[in-house]
C-alpha cells in the first residue's frame, strides 16, 4: 500500500525528491548545458534564434500563468475568511442547526486546513526566486562576439534551461493549490448539507424545539363569584436541560403590597363599613346639647 499516495488524496502536498532523484536530476542539467553550447547553429542562425524565443517565451507564459492563477486563487481565499469565521461563531454560540456540535466543527476544521493549504501554496508561488532571461549585458556581450546571433541563441537557450525547475515548482505549487481549493468547496457544501441531513434523521436542536408558553384564562360558572385570574401555562423543559427559565405561575390583578384603607372584616359587606342613619320612630330621638355661652350675665 503506498501511504504517499492515501496521504496525498487527503491532503495534497508536494512529495519532496529523494537523494537519488536529485542527484539524477543534477546531471541531467548539466548534461543539457553542456549539449547547449556544444551546439554550432552554423547551418540556419536565424532559425535557431527564432526557435529559441519561441521556447523562451513559452515558459515565461508558464510563469505568468501560474501567478495569475495564484492570484485568482488569493481572492477566493480573501472571501472564504468571512465565512469560517461566520460558521464558527455559530457554532459556539450554539444557532447552528439539529447537526450535533462535534460534527459541525469537525468539518468547519477541515474546512480551513483545506483553505490554509490553498493560502500557502499560493503564496509560495508568487514567490519569485532563481528566474533566468537573457537581459541587456547578455545582448551586448553578444554582439561583441564574431557570430552574435549564434551567441544569442546560445544564452537564450541556457538561460530558458536554468529557470525551468523553478518554473516547474511553480506550476506544482499552483497545482497543489487548485486540488486543495476543490476539496475546501466539498468540504463547505457538506457544512450546508449538515443540518439538512441530521435533520431528516431525526435530530432536532433542543434551543429551537421550545414550546411556546400558553395563557389560559379560568372562566367561572354562572353565577358564581370570583377573581380574574390568568394563568400561563410551564412550557416542558427536557431533562438536564440548563438554565431553564420559569415562568410568573401566576397575575393576580390586585397588587400584593396595596395600602388596604378597608378595615372591615372578611366576611363583612361593603356598606358595613359606614352605618346607615337611624330611620325616624324606631328608637329616641337623639338631641344636640346647646352650646354654652361663655359669656357670663349681669348679677
Amino acid at each position: 500500500m503506498n501511504w504517499h499516495r492515501i496521504g496525498s488524496w487527503i491532503f495534497p502536498y508536494i512529495e519532496p525528491l529523494t537523494p537519488a532523484q536529485k542527484t539524477a536530476a543534477a546531471q541531467r542539467l548539466q548534461q543539457d548545458r553542456a549539449a547547449i553550447l556544444a551546439a554550432a547553429w552554423s547551418s540556419d542562425e536565424h532559425r535557431a534564434l527564432d526557435e529559441a524565443q519561441k521556447v523562451a517565451t513559452a515558459e515565461i507564459e508558464r510563469v505568468r500563468t501560474a501567478e495569475g492563477k495564484a492570484t485568482t486563487y488569493l481572492a477566493v481565499l480573501a472571501a472564504l475568511v468571512p465565512i469560517i469565521i461566520t460558521l464558527q461563531a455559530a457554532n459556539w454560540e450554539k444557532k447552528a442547526g439539529p447537526a450535533p456540535d462535534a460534527a459541525g466543527l469537525f468539518v468547519l476544521a477541515m474546512a480551513t486546513v483545506y483553505v490554509a493549504g490553498a493560502g500557502f501554496n499560493a503564496f509560495k508561488t508568487l514567490r519569485v526566486r532563481g528566474f533566468h532571461k537573457v537581459g541587456e549585458s547578455e545582448i551586448v556581450s553578444a554582439w561583441r562576439t564574431p557570430n552574435p546571433l549564434r551567441e544569442l541563441t546560445r544564452g537564450t537557450l541556457l538561460a530558458t534551461r536554468n529557470s525551468r525547475d523553478v518554473v516547474n515548482v511553480k506550476v506544482t505549487r499552483i497545482l497543489v493549490t487548485h486540488e486543495h481549493l476543490l476539496r475546501a468547496f466539498g468540504i463547505f457544501i457538506l457544512l450546508l448539507l449538515l443540518d439538512p441531513l441530521f435533520y431528516a434523521m431525526g435530530f432536532r436542536n433542543a434551543e429551537q424545539e421550545k414550546p411556546a408558553p400558553k395563557v389560559a384564562v379560568q372562566t367561572p360558572a354562572a353565577g358564581v363569584p370570583f377573581e380574574p385570574k390568568c394563568t400561563i401555562a410551564q412550557p416542558t423543559v427536557p431533562s438536564g436541560e440548563k438554565n431553564a427559565r420559569t415562568l410568573v405561575p401566576e397575575a393576580r390583578s390586585q397588587p400584593r403590597d396595596e395600602l388596604r384603607t378597608d378595615f372591615r372584616g372578611p366576611g363583612s359587606s361593603p356598606m358595613e363599613a359606614f352605618p346607615k342613619p337611624e330611620t325616624f320612630g324606631t328608637g329616641p330621638a337623639r338631641q344636640i346639647a346647646p352650646e354654652p355661652d361663655g359669656r357670663g350675665t349681669a348679677p
